[in-house]
């Protein structure tokens, strides 16, 4: 008996310390990392349960990374193997990480705290920074990416860590959980300071994925509130009005301190839409345009390179921002067709199932993956193993469903 109970507490470490670490530390602690995914594999039971859905999307998953590393070789291009982990033998530990999941109702809480306190962590290393920053002292980036993690311009800030990635998932989730007033064992007076610190980081982040967001969050929770109890449906547009209100009288005092401010920011996200102000990504969408009417049905394949107009360059296909057109470039209309089969069946039947079961936890994880997939069209993010699990958590809670 008390071995059990040791091996059930080791289990739920394990699995929680994986996803915190994938959260905070992307592309790095990858030793951590696998013994966290021996001990899941080696402690849960060998009995895998995964509903037919699940089953499936995992199939087309193998199948598109195969099917591009399969490519890649034939082709002879330098980098075959490129994304095989993730296609491939990443998916094989998730199908362990999915049956244990949905299986475990007490592990939905305890993660859903680690998600808070790993989003806070975030937010408050990345607000630190930025304040160093901008009072002229130099911190060291601990984490993977650019040296230089925060740049400050005349009217508009850029902030370049990759953690901002895990916050483009983790914001709508704490948000509508928030909004939602679901009960997780994090006190509510907590949930509004994270609120609060983490529109201002978005806002100077630059990242126009990441700034959407601040508007899209007082949005989805009003769009999505049919999941939430009656008596808050009754208080939620009135808890959005006296937020959206604070935020304004911090922008008007904002604006006022520092004339031009906003305009800065609203010029950083109208660039996205100009081909003058953002030559290269309108460049590699023309590049890539050519490459797949080359070899329209079945791609270029995993690891090929293409030629980057500006500045004019060869390199590898995952280098590049436009993440949709380089699954088309490598994996053709076949390959393209079966990853986003996965991950849109995966989204619709997230939010069938959240809508009629009135699931609030199912929903927000679906507003999370709908977030990145928005933010995969400009900046690859579905294509990492520390990236790929608000797919997997998703499927997770699909599963819980199907399987019971």
């Amino acid at each position: 008996m008390f071995l059990t109970i040791q091996k059930k507490t080791l289990l739920s470490f394990s699995t929680l310390l994986l996803l915190s670490l994938m959260m905070v530390f992307i592309a790095q602690l990858y030793i951590v990392k696998i013994l966290c995914m021996i001990a899941i594999g080696v402690l849960m039971s060998k009995k895998i349960r995964v509903s037919k859905f699940v089953l499936l999307n995992f199939i087309f998953i193998l199948v598109y990374g195969v099917l591009g590393t399969g490519l890649g070789i034939i082709y002879q291009n330098p980098n075959p193997f490129q994304f095989l982990g993730v296609f491939f033998f990443w998916p094989i530990f998730w199908l362990f990480f999915i049956s244990y999941f949905s299986t475990s109702p007490i592990l939905l809480e305890r993660y859903l705290k680690v998600l808070f306190i790993s989003h806070t962590v975030i937010v408050l290393f990345d607000l630190f920074y930025a304040v160093a920053a901008f009072n002229g002292i130099k911190l060291p980036n601990p984490f993977y990416g650019t040296e230089i993690g925060f740049s400050i311009y005349e009217n508009s800030t850029r902030m370049t860590f990759i953690n901002l990635n895990t916050l483009t998932f983790s914001t709508p989730i704490l948000f509508i959980l928030f909004f939602s007033q679901y009960k997780f064992g994090i006190s509510k007076i907590y949930q509004v300071i994270n609120v609060i610190l983490t529109i201002i980081l978005l806002i100077l982040s630059g990242r126009r994925s990441v700034m959407l967001m601040c508007v899209s969050v007082f949005i989805m929770p009003l769009l999505f509130s049919s999941c939430f109890s009656k008596e808050v449906r009754r208080t939620t547009g009135k808890v959005v009005l006296v937020l959206l209100v604070i935020v304004f009288i911090g922008a008007y005092y904002v604006e006022n301190a520092y004339p031009g401010f906003w305009e800065g920011y609203y010029q950083v996200f109208l660039k996205a839409f100009d081909s003058s102000e953002e030559p290269i990504k309108f460049a590699q969408a023309k590049m890539f345009i050519n490459a797949i009417f080359e070899k329209p049905f079945l791609g270029h394949g995993f690891g090929a390179i293409f030629f980057e107009p500006l500045p004019g360059r060869m390199i590898y296909s995952s280098y590049f921002e436009l993440s949709y057109h380089q699954k088309l470039a490598t994996t053709g209309i076949v390959g393209f067709t079966l990853i986003m089969f996965v991950f849109l069946s995966t989204l619709w039947y997230s939010f069938y199932l959240s809508k009629r079961n009135k699931d609030v936890t199912l929903v927000a994880f679906a507003v999370g993956l709908l977030f990145m997939l928005v933010a995969d069209a400009t900046n690859p993010v579905l294509c990492s193993f520390d990236l790929m699990w608000p797919l997997y958590l998703c499927l997770a809670k699909i599963n819980s469903y199907q399987i019971n």
